[in-house]
């Protein structure tokens, strides 16, 4: 628990138990490629190398599988929701404030390809971008907060790993 001004604020959830479903049975020595973005899975990481999947892809030994992001983009099964709440200044810096998140989705990629944007929708007024993981939605609010300050509140489901980010300004 860490301190917060008015009490203790819970830092960690109950996801102990939690598998991800999307995960792929793959042994820790075997080597994948994902057919849809082209990320290799080696030595339990998955990565983007873009040589190095072109000398993998269809030989032998190398298994061919449809990565976790792909198949929960396919699926539309989000881990992380960042809702923007409709104001003058959504609707005056939108495109600038979309580019920040689609910025942040590239950085978070190049880490970890498994953080990816599911989808961005527009609802009456506000903007909602659906990711892959819990991760890519707290670093949005992160950077959105950094850049443009406002309020930005995050909530986590309890038993599974899913955050909720709702980020404001007037």
């Amino acid at each position: 628990m860490s301190q917060k001004k008015g009490g203790p604020v819970r830092t960690r959830r109950n996801v102990q138990q939690y598998g991800d479903p999307y995960l792929p049975k793959v042994n820790p020595g075997e080597i994948a490629v994902c057919k849809g973005c082209r990320a290799i899975f080696q030595r339990r990481h998955w990565f983007f190398n873009e040589s190095l999947y072109r000398t993998l892809a269809g030989t032998r030994g190398t298994r061919e599988l449809t990565c976790p992001a792909c198949q929960k983009i396919r699926d539309g099964y989000f881990e992380g929701e960042v809702t923007l709440m409709p104001s003058a200044f959504l609707s005056a810096h939108k495109e600038e404030i979309l580019n920040l998140i689609r910025n942040e989705e590239e950085r978070a990629k190049g880490i970890n390809p498994l953080e990816r944007i599911i989808a961005i929708k527009e609802e009456d007024g506000k903007v909602v971008v659906l990711t892959t993981d819990e991760k890519l939605s707290q670093r949005i609010g992160r950077e959105l907060r950094k850049a443009y300050q406002g309020n930005t509140v995050y909530r986590w489901s309890e038993d599974t790993k899913r955050a909720r980010v709702t980020w404001s300004r007037e």
